[in-house]
């Protein structure tokens, strides 16, 4: 029984920098580098710890107790971590779709990209029947994403008159728009063209300044997609190339009262190339998405992410407790220097997200509790187990391990740090290194 105490006593131990970290996001909320330095250093002593205590030592050990020669404890260590990573990836994406993703920054940011390039695909889909808007390289169209405003029009209604301010420009999605030279209903109003689907009109007016040298209506129930002109006016600003586009289109329509020429673009070849080209949230569209995505069960699915990454450091360090004289610190030690800024980032972006500080400490204080669980059952049935059951464990809760280091951790670390971060990890690596030898 003490020793199933102490095993529990070491994986709070090693988990309490959760409870500090999350205090520290919530409340202090230190800059985004200082938390990538000291994740890239968590990361650095915990790669360590893998490669020594779990890899080495559990293929040694089957070497020692088992008599297996090298290749085949190696393949019993590679075995357990291709086994551990690989149920790591699967479980985290299952959570991740259900809200889990909000447990990491990096990973929420990822999140909610892909959100983003889901929600854009409709819209993009419509954007590429446009020969004006496909006049853009598709490196330039998440600009366009962000001043789209979808609009329906019923059959009959004008969309604007002969004489209005040149507030807008449209696209045409579906239906059909008829340029009159005056009010629909004024008798000898001149019909200068009948628009349709993948046509723009609105833009001379944005363009030149002037009133509306038209009026437009809607001949049938037609969808439009709608930019401002203060949008409009950003966009040609920041690209010639759209500039170019209107000037020319402006051009033909003046010569020859053709509202559009058919352009020799492929549309569904520039829709994809639009869509993988959309690489970036702002810090609006972040905030948003996050309270957009964040569903009841969002909270659960934290949790058992959070488990996902904290429950097998718990299983190895229950499992390799004996004694506190004889037990190596060098792997818990690794584990509370990584739980710190991953509970910091995590703390700072939940939080964000419309968490209640309440919850968020309830869900890292129960991680804890969790992991003290997990050391104990892992005290129980693994200290005595064969070397075999023992090494295999090991390596399976290491490769869940290293496949978290690598995906959230790492990235994490880089994208907030810069590449400074790479002698963080190496500054880890070797303070491990040398724990290992006090």
């Amino acid at each position: 029984m003490e020793t199933v105490l102490g095993a529990s006593a070491m994986a709070v131990l090693a988990m309490v920098s959760l409870i500090l970290g999350t205090a520290i996001g919530v409340y202090v909320k230190p800059s985004q580098r200082t938390n990538a330095v000291i994740m890239a250093f968590g990361t650095g002593a915990l790669i360590q710890a893998l490669s020594l205590e779990l890899a080495y030592e559990g293929a040694e050990r089957l070497m020692h107790h088992e008599h297996l020669d090298g290749f085949t404890s190696w393949l019993w260590v590679a075995a357990g971590f291709i086994a551990g990573g690989t149920v790591y990836y699967v479980a985290n994406r299952i959570l991740e779709e259900r809200g889990a993703a909000l447990r990491h920054p990096a990973m929420a940011k990822l999140y909610m990209l892909n959100k983003k390039r889901k929600e854009s695909a409709a819209i993009l889909s419509s954007l590429s029947k446009i020969d004006l808007v496909r006049s853009l390289p598709p490196e330039e169209i998440e600009d366009v994403l962000v001043c789209v405003q979808p609009v329906r029009v019923p059959a009959g209604k004008t969309i604007f008159k002969k004489g209005d301010d040149g507030d807008a420009l449209y696209l045409i999605e579906e239906g059909v728009v008829r340029i009159t030279t005056g009010s629909n209903k004024r008798k000898g109003a001149k019909t200068l063209a009948e628009l349709g689907p993948g046509d723009s009109f609105g833009e001379m007016a944005l363009l030149m300044g002037e009133p509306r040298s038209a009026t437009a209506v809607a001949m049938a129930d037609t969808s439009l997609l709608r930019i401002d002109k203060v949008h409009f006016d950003e966009l040609l600003e920041r690209s010639p190339n759209l500039r170019r586009a209107v000037e020319k289109l402006n051009s033909q329509r003046l010569v020859t009262n053709v509202e559009s020429s058919k352009g020799d673009i492929d549309a569904e070849q520039w829709q994809r190339a639009a869509l993988a080209n959309i690489q970036r949230l702002t810090r609006s569209e972040e905030v948003t998405m996050m309270h957009t995505h964040v569903t009841p069960g969002a909270a659960l699915a934290i949790f058992l992410g959070a488990m996902l990454d904290g429950i097998p450091e718990s299983v190895v360090i229950g499992s390799s407790y004996v004694s506190l004289n004889t037990f190596g610190f060098t792997f818990l030690a690794a584990v509370f220097l990584s739980n710190l800024p991953e509970a910091v980032a995590s703390a700072t972006a939940m939080h964000a997200a419309g968490f209640s500080k309440l919850k968020i400490f309830g869900l890292w204080g129960t991680l804890v509790a969790a992991g003290a669980v997990a050391a104990a059952l892992g005290n129980i049935f693994l200290a005595d187990a064969p070397a075999t059951t023992l090494t295999l464990v090991g390596a399976i809760a290491g490769g869940g391990i290293l496949a978290m280091v690598a995906s959230v951790m790492m990235p994490e670390a880089y994208e907030d740090g810069g590449p400074s971060v790479g002698l963080a990890t190496i500054a880890g690596f070797l303070c491990a290194f040398l724990f290992s030898f006090i």
